[in-house]
């Protein structure tokens, strides 16, 4: 139930917070949304052509309300320049998903506590940018990532971190033809439940970029949910758990000190013969750091004419001690060469678990989940239980390198953690 989600702690911390009216951002594509049950919501539909009189798509708007179970529970097809209206029944929160195409959708709960759903999986697609949105930062975490895309050529913004008094953390403006990371610290003050901090997404200064269409969504390390104010920002634990977003990590390592965790490292195939051979320089660094004041600096020399097809660098850490795994979580500051990536972990049996992470597409810090509970994933020798026992561990990150990829990259590796 949610008036048993917003436990007090959360309710008078949130009385502390100042509350902001605004007009609710401009959707587009899917977004999603995490509503309170028993209170209407109106949806507005808005045709392409109310922003740009060149051209209306015909796509069939669509609002949909959801159990977060996944069950529907109500759908109305809208109609393009008219309004409709929401009202899940029970006392339950809900999810509403919004499917305007390419058309626009403004969204009007009638609740005073809401959340946008903006994870990677789902961002928040918006239109023309917003002045203010509000998010939680777990405590623990002394930074975190937004990430932004503005995937059309010439449209750009410029995203903003504040605290509640208005103080900028950290902005960049950028044109986000891919998707870009700002990094950010927290404040310096202690917070034991946190940090509620506030977001924008505005017009750039650049008098050649325009904001218009952009896919916004916070880092892995942050619960995926915006917020119309500071209060609700403050629920967004109670709500994160409900639909499955996770926030209690556990720290290994932060690679601050004079002594790396990483054990050995390798590459995975020999070199022939008289041939040069790759080069690999992995070390604590003070250059860049996500959290702290150091990383592990990773750097990778290719000769020009280096002949195999592919080549992989492993990094294995010192053994941690862990009881068992679900989740493993890094960051990674991206140098955007297109590597892929797997992490692996070797348990207590010499049982080997892989998840693919993926590819090094972006610049800037981000963090890297492997899910070694709900993704595809890789078993093979020790005692083939197919779980990942403790009470030790070594974890593996395991860097490819194939022709298509740059002959250097210089990377970051910093925090991690794990969900047991």
């Amino acid at each position: 139930m949610l008036h048993r989600l917003l436990i007090p702690s959360l309710v008078l911390w949130a009385l502390a917070a100042p509350a902001q009216a605004q007009q609710p951002p401009t959707v587009r594509y899917t977004t999603w949304m995490v509503v309170p049950g028993g209170s209407a919501i109106a949806v507005e539909s808005r045709p392409y052509g109310s922003l740009h009189d060149d051209y209306t798509y015909r796509d069939q708007p669509t609002w949909s309300v959801l159990s977060l179970e996944g069950d529907v529970l109500e759908r109305v097809d809208g109609k393009l320049g008219q309004t409709s209206t929401l009202a899940p029944a029970g006392p339950d929160p809900v999810l509403l998903r919004l499917q305007p195409g390419n058309n626009y959708a403004v969204p009007r709960p009638e609740a005073k506590q809401y959340w946008y759903v903006a994870t990677p999986e789902a961002p928040l697609n918006v239109v023309r940018g917003f002045d203010a949105l509000y998010f939680w930062l777990p405590p623990g975490l002394s930074a975190g990532t937004v990430l932004c895309h503005a995937f059309s050529p010439g449209e750009a913004g410029k995203l903003v971190v504040s605290d509640l008094d208005g103080n900028v953390l950290a902005d960049l403006e950028s044109d986000f033809n891919e998707p870009e990371a700002l990094l950010f610290r927290a404040p310096s003050v202690e917070a034991p439940r946190g940090h509620l901090l506030q977001l924008s997404l505005l017009q750039p200064d650049n008098p050649d970029w325009t904001i218009d269409d952009a896919a916004v969504w916070l880092g892995p390390e942050i619960p995926g949910l915006l917020a119309p104010t500071a209060e609700a920002a403050a629920a967004s634990r109670a709500i994160s758990e409900l639909v499955g977003i996770e926030t209690d990590w556990t720290p290994l390592r932060d690679f601050e000190g004079e002594e790396s965790p990483i054990m050995t490292v390798q590459w995975s195939k020999l070199v022939e013969e008289g041939a040069e051979p790759p080069a690999y320089d992995v070390a604590l660094s003070g250059e860049q750091s996500f959290g702290g004041e150091q990383s592990l600096r990773v750097q990778m020399r290719f000769p020009d004419d280096y002949a195999e097809p592919w080549q992989q660098l492993k990094l294995f850490t010192e053994p941690l001690e862990v009881s068992g795994i679900r989740k493993v979580r890094f960051f990674l500051l991206g140098d955007g060469s297109g590597r892929q990536m797997t992490v692996r972990v070797r348990d207590a049996g010499q049982e080997h678990h892989y998840v693919d992470v993926g590819a090094i597409d972006w610049t800037g810090w981000k963090a890297v989940v492997a899910d070694f509970e709900h993704a595809t994933r890789t078993i093979s020798g020790g005692d083939e239980n197919r779980q990942i026992n403790g009470p030790t561990v070594n974890m593996v990150v395991q860097i490819n390198h194939t022709r298509d990829n740059p002959t250097e990259s210089v990377l970051y590796i910093d925090d991690l953690a794990v969900q047991e």
